[in-house]
C-alpha cells in the first residue's frame, strides 16, 4: 500500500519503542508514523492527514475528547477513523461516552486479521 492511499498515525507516548520499530509497524504492511506525544501527532496530521489514527495507552489522556476533536478539526478530514487501543484490564476502555469523537476501541491482544480489516475499512472510508 502506498502513501497515496494514506498512512496510519499511531500515538504511543509509552517509552521503549522509540528506537526500535513499534509493534504495530511490525504487524502492518502499510505506512505507519509513530508519534510519541499528542503535539507530535497533531503536527504530523496537519502536514499529511492520515487515513487512520490509533491512540495507544490505558491513560484516557492519550485519547481525550479535546485531542480527538483537534485531530478531526485541524486535519479537515471529515471521515477520519480514530480508535483507541487499550488493554482488556484497563478500566477506561468502556468510557466511550466520555470521548464521543472516537470511532471505537481496540483491546489487546490484537490479531493481525482485525487490525488489517480496520485499516482497509479506514482507507475505504477516507476515499469516499
Amino acid at each position: 500500500m502506498s502513501l497515496s492511499h494514506g498512512y496510519i498515525l499511531v500515538l504511543d507516548p509509552s517509552p521503549g519503542h522509540h528506537c526500535d520499530a513499534h509493534p504495530l509497524e511490525m504487524q502492518l504492511q502499510y505506512p505507519v508514523f509513530v508519534a510519541s506525544s499528542p503535539e507530535q501527532a497533531v503536527d504530523r496530521a496537519l502536514k499529511t492527514p492520515p487515513s487512520l489514527v490509533i491512540l495507544v495507552g490505558d491513560d484516557a489522556q492519550n485519547w481525550s475528547a479535546p485531542l480527538v476533536a483537534q485531530l478531526r478539526q485541524k486535519t479537515g478530514v471529515a471521515n477520519l477513523t480514530i480508535v483507541a487501543l487499550t488493554n482488556s484490564s484497563s478500566p477506561q476502555w468502556n468510557y466511550l461516552e466520555e470521548t464521543p469523537g472516537l470511532d471505537g476501541f481496540l483491546v489487546r491482544p490484537l490479531s493481525s486479521e482485525i487490525l488489517n480489516s480496520l485499516v482497509e475499512s479506514a482507507f475505504a472510508r477516507r476515499s469516499h
